[in-house]
């Protein structure tokens, strides 16, 4: 019996750990890997976590913050969290903060707080316990139709007025009449709130503002066609969705600082309503109200690929869920879609019918079901296959709430009256870069409280060499040298054809680390150099960073080994 063994099986405690990654008993041809590590700790989260390897001394590995704090989970509505996902329909909690009608709001969670504003029930926004639904505070607001936005300790929330409360008490720190109920979840982007405010049916007109997120002081006004869904802020472009009955109606993209249009996209017949700019790699999917998902270059305007996955009237309201170069959503007819986000071809379908949109984790994607007289089901597909994973029947005919997935737990509101708490308990990530030896190796996570460890994993496993091994590249020879490096490394690429081209830097947690271009290219062969720093000029700590390269509808990555 190994040490790690031992140490393992002297632990007595209802905390649970799991090594996720490295997978035991595995080989791999590097030597730089991610150790991840899963925690249950009866929903407190444990004082610290470390890991040795081979025994040498403990590394503390820092906690992955999986808070969904915005509508679609991040500023730019992937709808995508690194968190575990429950694989059961196990009901953790229920809290009766609902009504049973148009209850849309997707719940939003931060710090272990769950903010919900209840849509057409209470008119209050309600702050509560992730872990068991109690509730911490709530304040009237009056209808709200969207997700709040809760970012450096504020909520913001766009109801009768534009609301800035403390996020831990609820007490309003300022609130403005120049935004409304129907200006969508407000958008919190460098130290800015951008808005809007319709001007009432039947008129077509909305107006888009941008407010200082401190004091909420007007920075800028735009007036432009009626605004139905949410904003997203992007390298400082705000892209708003609109809408207009019985003509097209455009996608502006505007300037976060100024307000001025940037360009106009009028491709969707009607526009948009309730579906989202989502934006990965500079690229814009959103779903138009009359069947097709686009997909249109957010620099320019232009349309990469138009996909009529459901043609007719009203028929798709989802904002689609991106993830792994795959979109996901359903129509309001009779089908769930996995698309490919490159070229918008069906990878998968399935039965499925939806008016919110879905959320992604651990390999899952989850939706509420709408038109379903026997209850409406919250519903976990596979997101390889579409295989129904597991689903749960609510009291309602209709669930019109999105998914929100933190810290191994999934909430979304039914209109039974209930907001729902999927899960067996809080799961927190633990997250951190590997170097391991060549050869045998065996890695021993802990996590601790008050000094004593509560609980451990070990796992075996094997490195077959030392460095990274890069597939060769089939259409863009993307190339890294020198890798491993320690101060700068040089990117190669060779394009066929000119066209817009990006080249990204993420680290493995899938957050942007550095973009590198983003701009029209020429054909033949370029060159890039990283010097391993961060947008701001920061230095990044030694690891494994990947660098994708995304033009002409193809994306290919590679591994960048930084030593210090």
């Amino acid at each position: 019996m190994t040490f790690g063994m031992i140490l393992t099986a002297i632990l007595i405690s209802v905390t649970n750990l799991t090594i996720t990654e490295p997978v035991d008993g595995e080989t791999y041809d590097g030597d730089w890997l991610s150790v991840r590590a899963i925690v249950e700790n009866e929903n407190e989260q444990p004082d610290s976590v470390h890991y040795s390897l081979n025994g040498q001394p403990v590394v503390l590995i820092p906690r992955l913050n999986t808070d969904w704090y915005t509508y679609m989970a991040n500023d730019l509505h992937t709808g995508y969290s690194d968190s575990p996902a429950p694989t059961d329909n196990t009901i953790l909690w229920t809290a009766p903060v609902t009504g049973d009608s148009h209850e849309f709001p997707t719940p939003v969670i931060v710090d272990g707080i769950v903010y919900y504003p209840s849509n057409d029930g209470t008119d209050s926004l309600y702050a509560l316990n992730a872990a068991t639904g109690e509730l911490i505070w709530k304040y009237w607001v009056g209808y709200s139709d969207d997700a709040v936005t809760v970012k450096d300790g504020y909520l913001y929330i766009a109801s009768d007025s534009l609301w800035c409360l403390d996020a831990l008490n609820g007490e309003m720190i300022w609130a403005t009449d120049e935004a409304d109920r129907g200006g969508s979840t407000p958008s919190v982007v460098d130290g800015r709130v951008y808005c809007g405010r319709n001007e009432g049916w039947p008129s077509d007109t909305s107006y888009v503002y941008c407010f200082d997120a401190a004091t909420g002081s007007e920075t800028w006004c735009d007036t432009l066609k009626r605004m139905v869904s949410c904003m997203t802020v992007w390298n400082g472009v705000v892209f708003v969705p609109t809408y207009r009955s019985n003509l097209s109606s455009p996608l502006y993209a505007l300037d976060a600082l100024t307000g001025a249009i940037i360009w106009e996209n009028t491709d969707a017949f009607e526009g948009y309503w309730d579906s989202s700019p989502v934006v990965h790699d500079g690229i814009i999917y959103i779903n138009g109200v009359y069947g097709s998902t686009f997909a249109i270059d957010a620099m320019t305007g232009i349309t990469v690929w138009e996909s009529p996955v459901s043609p007719g009237d009203y028929s798709i309201t989802a904002t689609p869920a991106y993830h792994d170069g795959r979109l996901y959503f359903a129509d309001q007819i009779d089908t769930y879609h996995c698309l490919d986000a490159s070229s918008g071809s069906t990878i998968w379908s399935v039965p499925g019918i939806q008016h919110g949109s879905s959320g992604i984790a651990d390999g899952i994607v989850f939706y509420g079901e709408i038109n379903n007289p026997d209850g409406a089901r919250v519903i976990a597909l596979d997101c390889d296959t579409g295989e129904e994973i597991w689903s749960y029947t609510t009291g309602a005919d209709d669930i019109y709430s999105s998914p929100a997935i933190t810290d191994g737990v999934v909430y979304i509101a039914g209109m039974d009256w209930n907001l729902y708490a999927f899960g067996t308990g809080l799961k927190y990530t633990y997250l951190d870069d590997l170097f391991a030896e060549l050869g045998s190796n065996e890695l021993i996570v802990t996590s601790f409280d008050g000094g004593t460890a509560v609980a451990a994993d070990t796992i075996n496993f094997t490195v077959s060499q030392t460095g990274i091994t890069v597939e060769p590249s089939s259409r863009l020879a993307l190339s890294a040298s020198p890798n491993p490096f320690y101060s700068a490394a040089s990117i190669s690429f060779e394009l066929s054809e000119p066209g817009w081209t990006s080249v990204t830097v993420y680290d493995l947690s899938g957050r942007i680390v550095r973009t590198l271009e983003n701009s029209e290219l020429g054909t033949g062969q370029h060159s890039i150099v990283w010097d391993g720093r961060r947008e701001n000029g920061e230095g990044v700590s030694a690891g494994l960073y990947i660098c994708r390269i995304q033009s002409g509808g193809v994306s290919e990555t590679t591994g960048l080994c930084l030593l210090r």
